[in-house]
């Protein structure tokens, strides 16, 4: 089993999650519904020890076969979690492993949730030696949307998901990065 390391980008550090996020999860993410609208397996109104739960299930497995999640921290503030998935999470690209994100309101719209994504990219390719990585995201999120796509994720199909807190199945794109798009990517910037 591997550790998960210390990430660092410009202005984040990504951190692996411990158990003492709980209280910033729950009150950061779970308790707006404009940050869990957009996750599939969170409750609305947030559950008690719904945070804890998920902490349960990433902190300190091993990332190879199940989550690495990070904690997005700004300056020692949790502002939001990124992760990467094994290979499994998606049907529709088995041997891929996927990223999820959010980032809490009050820290949207400063470039930090790509900030994000980009470093722990660079970590997920070089960790799951994949040709690819997969993400997913309703139809309907635009904004992530069109993070993925900036860093050149394309369509790769349409799935359906049960969203808990919106307590319905939704649209989800999943899109694809492959290992050859981003280096080249990399490459130019």
């Amino acid at each position: 089993m591997i550790t998960l390391p210390e990430l660092k980008s410009r202005r984040l550090v990504l951190r692996p999650l411990t158990a003492e996020d709980a209280s910033a999860i729950a009150q950061l993410g779970g308790k707006d519904f404009e940050i869990v609208r957009w996750l599939s397996g969170v409750s609305w109104p947030f559950a008690e020890g719904e945070a804890e739960a998920y902490l349960d299930t990433v902190v300190g497995v091993d990332p190879l076969t199940h989550e690495a999640a990070f904690a997005i921290t700004l300056g020692g503030v949790f502002i939001g979690v990124v992760s990467v998935i094994a290979p499994g999470d998606l049907d529709e690209l088995p041997d891929a492993p996927s990223i999820g994100y959010w980032i809490g309101r009050a820290f949207q719209g400063y470039g930090y949730a790509s900030e994000a994504v980009e470093t722990v990219l660079e970590w997920g390719f070089e960790i799951y030696k994949s040709d690819a990585i997969g993400a997913r995201a309703f139809e309907e999120n635009t904004r992530s949307r069109g993070l993925l796509r900036k860093f050149g994720f394309k369509p790769y199909a349409m799935t359906e998901r049960y969203a808990k807190a919106l307590d319905r199945k939704v649209s989800n794109v999943v899109v694809c990065l492959e290992r050859s798009d981003y280096e080249a990517r990399r490459q130019v910037a």
